[in-house]
């Protein structure tokens, strides 16, 4: 088993047994790794969605906390990431990694939306969720 998979293993244990800080440490320490392994493998998927789950474990863990502010930041850093990489014109995002880029949003952006249906948010914020699932939408058509 490798070192992330340990890491979130771990806090995943922690976590149902409400250790919240041991498991923050855990999903926080396997996201750092899953990032370095990821950057040095950039098509490897595998890593990409490992890295995802460790931040949206952060996300549920600072929900349950009654952190709703910190909860929605670990969910918008992959989101935010990948419609980067999408959006990117740098040479060094290539088409396939600009791809998987793509196929992953749908991923980061449903718990968005899922956390936005429990916790208010401002109109800009309700607005540019719906904007971005429309051209979500669309896009997926267009792939069709």
């Amino acid at each position: 088993m490798n070192q992330w998979q340990s890491l979130l293993n771990d806090g995943n244990d922690n976590f149902h047994k409400k250790n919240w800080q041991q498991a923050e440490y855990c999903y926080k320490e396997a996201a750092f790794h899953l990032d370095t392994l990821w950057s040095a493998e950039p098509k490897n998927v595998q890593l990409l969605m490992a890295w995802i789950c460790a931040s949206h474990n952060l996300a549920s863990l600072f929900e349950v906390q009654q952190n709703p502010n910190l909860s929605l930041q670990y969910l918008l850093i992959p989101h935010h990431r990948m419609l980067s990489i999408f959006q990117s014109d740098d040479n060094d995002n290539n088409e396939d990694i600009k791809l998987i880029a793509q196929s992953t949003l749908k991923v980061t952006f449903m718990p968005i939306m899922m956390f936005s249906k429990r916790h208010p948010m401002c109109d800009t914020c309700k607005q540019s969720l719906t904007e971005f699932k429309e051209n979500l939408d669309i896009e997926q058509q267009v792939v069709h």
